[in-house]
């Protein structure tokens, strides 16, 4: 089975800011820790967050494309499902990224449906339905659901006709299961898969973002922040032999040992949030 090696810096990329290290150094580290000989692309932006996809660091953003332009490297902009109090300054953010999509940043992978529409009807880049599209099943404290093998539900005759009104190029899943079997996936469709971690859950309010709030304006959804998500990360303590993280508004747990079934190629998007400094250092448990 052929395997595409990527990397995810979306919704930690502040953390690069932190590193001593250059940017190429970070990107050919990690490619080591991922098991990579080499990296083929790197994902930028954000899967859950607007307020993080809205206050992206610009210069950071262009170091990044730019090493990747440098090291043969191609990068997909991720963008989040966007509240409607935010849409303007989004869209704004999205046209001012758009000069470097002639260059190596030749792809867009979004998450809801009119980010999809809007993509393919206001830029000609490759297209990508994003994770929070597939609505399988996802628990590991579940082992009648867990531990089967997954046919994803959204390959249906309805997806067929969006993949051709849209143009849609790949799809992203989790390792939800014990087993992933994509043999029924729409023809021309790359398939990515995210590791090692698997998003569970992600929510509109954040935890971080009430950390410095008064006590009458913590939990509410999307509300602005100073990203104190991109200074720690909480980990749950489940007694059940993984690790489970809250990253951002998300929560995953690890499964490294998922097969991959039905195809004979893949993306392998690698989440890096196990780097040195920022897993035992920056990190806070509860149990």
């Amino acid at each position: 089975m052929e395997q595409i090696s990527c990397l995810n810096f979306c919704d930690i990329m502040n953390y690069l800011n932190q590193e001593e290290e250059t940017i190429e150094a970070i990107i050919k580290n990690t490619a080591k820790k991922a098991g990579f000989e080499h990296v083929e692309r790197i994902y930028i932006g954000s899967y859950f967050c607007a307020q993080y996809f809205l206050h992206m660091d610009n210069i950071l953003f262009d170091d990044i494309v730019t090493q990747a332009k440098n090291m043969k490297i191609q990068v997909t902009l991720v963008i989040p499902v966007i509240p409607q109090k935010d849409l303007n300054s989004v869209l704004q953010k999205i046209q001012g990224y758009s000069e470097y999509f002639e260059d190596c940043l030749d792809e867009i992978t979004v998450n809801d449906y009119g980010m999809l529409a809007y993509i393919h009807e206001n830029y000609d880049v490759r297209l990508n339905m994003g994770r929070l599209f597939m609505k399988d099943y996802r628990d590991p404290r579940y082992p009648a659901y867990f531990k089967t093998v997954l046919k994803p539900k959204i390959f249906t005759k309805y997806l067929i006709r969006l993949i051709e009104q849209y143009q849609i190029d790949g799809m992203e899943f989790d390792l939800t299961h014990v087993s992933i079997n994509f043999e029924n996936k729409p023809k021309g469709i790359l398939i990515g898969v995210h590791t090692p971690f698997c998003y569970m859950t992600v929510g509109q309010i954040c935890e971080y973002a009430s950390i410095n709030k008064q006590i009458e304006k913590k939990f509410r959804p999307n509300q602005p922040c100073a990203k104190e998500c991109q200074e720690t990360i909480i980990r749950y303590d489940m007694q059940d032999g993984r690790e489970w993280i809250r990253v951002g508004r998300a929560i995953y747990f690890d499964n490294k040992e998922c097969e991959i079934e039905g195809i004979s190629r893949y993306r392998a998007i690698y989440f890096p949030v196990e780097w040195e400094g920022f897993i035992n250092e920056d990190i806070s448990s509860t149990k």
